[in-house]
């Protein structure tokens, strides 16, 4: 009897060790699976012990500030609604205390300054020499930077195929534009030559008009000459040019800017870079987004030229000008006033300031810690993929070492804020 005993307790403990071992061997493939991915470790009481450096750059934290820290409070406390994530729901505290692994895809992590990404994730408890649990393992990989970089890769293919299409489309335009442009000019030196002519024609009739050998012909000529109304043609003709040479001139800074879009940064180097031009380019070229919802007022100061990617800028200002557009959109109704973007750009100390103010609708107070993650938009489906903002960011942060902050007041509107150093302190000399 005390042998089968012996017998059972023992095939307890094979068990036992047993699934101890099938454990370990689970956490090491999982581990070596995402080893490329960031660890975080916890103690029993689900504090935070280790992090490495993958961790904490996604997080956005220093090492000496999150260790101590409860794991769930810190980095996974709240649902993407907004909601809590009650602590009895985390896969990690689940882990901690039936001492399974969960392996988890498409929840969301929190970082330090409040902004939220998607994240796969594992939960492996660890045990001490005892076989107890004595903590958990935490290895994520972050699925919005994966996302992001691919969006970026695919747009900047986009972008270089627009760009190449653009510059055949501005010089296919440009051509016959210069034709007519020059065509215009004779024109109107003609017709004023014409004009010319003619005053001196009417004099010379009106000299003869006295003789009567000639009435009859100077009256016949007062006739046809009311009847072609010659005093509308000398108003209206050169109303007809000046409209004529304003749209060849639209027509030409269209193609500029086109031709500054598909050029842009064709060399990877950054380049002495005009920040107004670029305003004013982006004007022209997005001009049929914004001008029939709102008036474009530009403060453009005096700036010196800054080492940038002229192109990555423009794209910058051009997603801040359509959003602008789009939020005055959604509140003007037929009838209504048109509302009104302010672009404005100054020198403030070692930086270039460009804002871009707009009178919509403003931006709700409950979204505003998620406006720069990726792929979250508030718009209708094929308004807006969510991408332009966290691109943005991207290109102003960590490209150009500058920064990019708004201030919104619901139903007043928003201020976009670029700041970009005029000495290169990116530490990219290439990108």
């Amino acid at each position: 009897m005390a042998e089968e005993r012996d017998r059972k307790s023992l095939l307890q403990e094979l068990d036992s060790a047993r699934e101890a071992l099938n454990q370990l061997r689970y956490q090491n493939e999982m581990m070596l699976r995402w080893v490329e991915g960031a660890v975080v470790l916890v103690d029993r009481q689900g504090r935070i012990i280790q992090a490495n450096k993958a961790a904490l750059s996604a997080l956005g934290w220093e090492e000496d500030e999150l260790l101590g820290r409860s794991c769930h409070e810190t980095i996974h406390h709240t649902l993407d609604d907004g909601s809590e994530y009650p602590r009895e729901f985390c896969p990690v505290y689940a882990a901690l205390e039936d001492g399974s692994s969960h392996h988890v895809d498409g929840d969301i992590f929190w970082r330090k300054d409040g902004t939220s990404f998607s994240v796969d994730y594992i939960a492996c408890s660890t045990r001490n020499e005892q076989n107890e649990i004595n903590g958990a393992v935490l290895t994520f990989r972050n699925l919005t930077e994966m996302r992001l970089q691919e969006a970026k890769r695919i747009h900047g293919m986009k972008l270089e195929s627009i760009g190449e299409l653009s510059a055949g489309i501005a010089h296919e335009i440009n051509t016959p534009m210069q034709f007519v442009g020059s065509n215009l000019t004779f024109l109107r030196e003609g017709f004023a030559d014409l004009l010319a002519l003619l005053n001196r024609y009417r004099r010379f009739r009106e000299s003869l008009a006295g003789h009567e050998e000639y009435a009859a012909t100077c009256e016949e000529l007062a006739r046809f000459e009311e009847e072609i109304d010659v005093e509308y043609l000398e108003e209206e003709v050169p109303s007809a040019f000046d409209q004529t040479q304003d749209g060849v001139d639209r027509v030409t800074r269209l193609v500029q800017g086109l031709k500054g879009f598909a050029h842009a940064d064709r060399s990877q180097a950054k380049q002495d870079t005009d920040i107004n031009a670029i305003v004013e380019n982006t004007l022209v070229v997005c001009r049929n987004e914004y001008k029939y919802v709102a008036e474009v007022e530009t403060r453009l100061g005096s700036l010196p030229v800054i080492r940038a990617h002229p192109g990555d800028i423009g794209q910058v200002i051009l997603n801040l000008v359509v959003n602008a557009a789009h939020a005055i959109a959604e509140i003007i109704e037929d009838g209504q006033d048109k509302g009104r973007i302010t672009i404005e750009t100054r020198q403030e100390g070692d930086e270039v300031l460009l804002s871009v103010t707009d009178t919509g609708k403003g931006i709700p107070d409950a979204i505003k810690n998620r406006i720069f993650d990726p792929f979250f938009t508030t718009k209708e489906v094929g308004l807006g993929s969510g991408q332009g903002l966290a691109i943005a960011r991207t290109i102003i942060h960590d490209k150009h070492g500058g920064t990019i902050s708004f201030t919104s007041t619901p139903g007043q509107g928003t201020t976009f804020s670029l700041r970009l150093p005029i000495e290169d302190r990116s530490g990219h000399g290439a990108i």
